[in-house]
């Protein structure tokens, strides 16, 4: 039933005449579904805060921010930014944790015409540097905590410009600072700055299958449609709710969202924040996720939505103080970042009888929309991962060595066509032209599609661990830890946790006079990796570790070792 009236739905809204019409259009020699009339660049976009008014839009720590007060803070943001010189193509970084400023940066840095670059908060000097050097930013903007990693790059870009989001960080010396900044114009309305829709907003780095992040580089167009793909779904989802009716209720209370997860996430960043813009969604941040916290928000703020990767909502179900608090403004709980177990469906359902469970598959290849599925179909289907949000989502299965597409039933690579994947690669061509293929993006997913039309994912061609949403490149690690003076080799892959998805798991190989414990690793790797990107199960050896044919390491026969 979930699938019939959403796509029914969808149908109708997509066709023209409809409220978000779709059409086919080419575009540099490839044909996509694109909606015809959607802002043309996200600072047209944010024009709509405009008229959302007092209504609350951002909820940090108790205070509430109203859609007007981060539009017109946002504005006189964008100015300071041009002020300091920042114009249109330029790259603009934020490295910060949650908080308002995070966002107000986000929608000034796109008014100028900047390419927004949003770094991971939880990266240290060393992968803060490649980054900035790699994206070419020459303006950061960072909370106090992360000045101290900007502070402690050993070669830091030249001329980079600094603005500090904090009054209580001690060095600051050669920072700007943000308040002053935001406070030096009075003009009301954005710079006068055009942009178009094929035009770079948005570089957000990625932990893919190699050593370094790499760059994702999209265009206005491909972010509107993955925020407008995701509003359009949040209304199929409101017409499932009330039994394939269209019912406006003028009364209704304002819909409300949790972000416990990081802004700089594709995830945070697209289907939660940019989506609230439009959907004029109130948006409670968190810091840091905590279950009590949590709960304790969702009662405070009458919160509907929870959208994290799957240990959230798995902790919700299992927290033991849930009966403390009054948790029946939810509506949805929903996950994705990481494959949510077939039983937490259930779960889920019978803890949360009016809320409905959902999940969804996206990748920041993709701005985070691909595949979804809730209500009666996930309950009954709770393995799939459902099926493409059409008509702007193309998804087919295919063979990964001949590119030819699988019949249903069969295993294969998940490729993806849709207008609101990005680019490419910043400054990787060669890394582009392997992932895209006539406009298909090679996920390095391996699925199954039924004969019913429903997704599965059964594997990973990448390789790449999954921890608690984020992922983590092997070779990365594995480079950290071969770069000690006492490590000979190492193999590095992920061992599945019953709260986390996967953790990062290791068997090193260390000459026999060598002597290493877990914690002098860990220890060592704080300066090279983030804490999150450190192994938490370690095996330490002297007999060299074992090969297939072709002289690699047999990381497959490791780790099934392990299971």
């Amino acid at each position: 039933m979930f699938f019939k009236l959403v796509e029914g739905f969808i149908g109708a809204a997509t066709a023209q005449g409809g409220a978000l019409p779709v059409s086919r259009k080419e575009i540099d020699g490839i044909e996509y579904s694109v909606f015809d009339a959607v802002p043309p660049s996200l600072a047209a976009m944010f024009e709509m805060m405009r008229s959302h008014g007092e209504l609350p839009f951002i909820v940090e720590d108790g205070t509430s921010s109203s859609f007007a007060k981060v539009h017109s803070r946002s504005v006189a943001l964008s100015h300071g930014l041009v002020a300091q010189g920042v114009k249109k193509g330029d790259r603009v970084a934020i490295f910060m944790r949650n908080r308002v400023e995070w966002v107000i940066s986000f929608i000034a840095a796109s008014m100028t015409g900047a390419v927004v670059t949003p770094l991971n908060s939880w990266w240290g000097a060393k992968e803060l540097e490649f980054a900035l050097k790699d994206s070419g930013a020459n303006i950061i903007i960072a909370d106090a905590r992360r000045a101290k990693a900007v502070n402690a790059m050993s070669n830091p870009p030249a001329d980079l410009v600094k603005i500090l989001c904090s009054d209580n960080y001690d060095d600051s010396s050669a920072w700007l600072d943000f308040t002053v900044l935001e406070t030096g114009s009075t003009v009301t309305t954005a710079p006068a700055v055009e942009i178009l829709p094929e035009d770079d907003v948005c570089l957000m780095y990625t932990s893919g299958s190699t050593g370094h992040p790499k760059g994702a580089l999209s265009n206005n167009r491909a972010v509107i449609s993955a925020v407008f793909g995701y509003a359009m779904l949040g209304l199929a989802m409101k017409f499932y709710k009330n039994g394939g009716k269209v019912v406006d209720d003028p009364k209704a209370p304002q819909l409300s969202v949790l972000l416990p997860i990081p802004l700089f996430h594709v995830t945070g960043c697209m289907v939660i924040f940019l989506v609230s813009v439009v959907a004029a969604r109130k948006l409670v941040l968190m810091r840091k996720w905590d279950v009590t916290d949590a709960m304790s928000l969702i009662e405070q703020e009458k919160i509907m939505n929870v959208t994290g990767v799957p240990t959230m909502t798995a902790d919700l179900v299992s927290a033991p103080n849930r009966g403390d608090f009054d948790l029946s403004s939810l509506t949805d709980l929903s996950a994705g970042g990481a494959a949510r177990p077939a039983d937490h469906v259930g779960d889920l359902q019978q803890a949360f009888g009016a809320s409905s469970p959902l999940a969804g598959y996206g990748l920041t290849e993709t701005n985070g929309i691909g595949a979804f599925i809730a209500g009666d179909d996930y309950l009954a289907h709770p393995s799939s991962i459902g099926k493409a949000i059409n008509p702007i989502v193309e998804l087919e299965i295919r063979d990964p060595t001949t590119n030819e597409v699988v019949p249903n039933g069969e295993r294969g690579e998940i490729c993806i066509k849709s207008i609101c994947n990005i680019k490419g690669y910043w400054n990787q061509p060669e890394a582009t032209a392997e992932a895209f293929v006539d406009g298909w993006l090679r996920t390095g997913d391996v699925g199954v599609i039924d004969e019913e039309g429903l997704l599965y994912i059964v594997d990973r061609i990448k390789d790449i661990i999954i921890r608690g949403g984020e992922n983590i490149a092997t070779l990365e690690v594995e480079s950290a830890i071969c770069s000690l003076d006492e490590v000979l080799e190492c193999s590095v892959f992920g061992l599945p946790d019953a709260r986390l998805g996967e953790q990062v798991a290791t068997v090193i190989c260390v000459a026999p006079e060598v002597s290493m414990n877990e914690q002098n690793l860990r220890d060592a790797l704080k300066g090279a990796l983030a804490s999150y990107k450190i192994p938490t199960k370690v095996i330490f050896q002297t007999e060299r570790l074992p090969r297939i044919a072709t002289g690699k390491i047999a990381k497959k026969d490791l780790r099934a070792a392990l299971l």
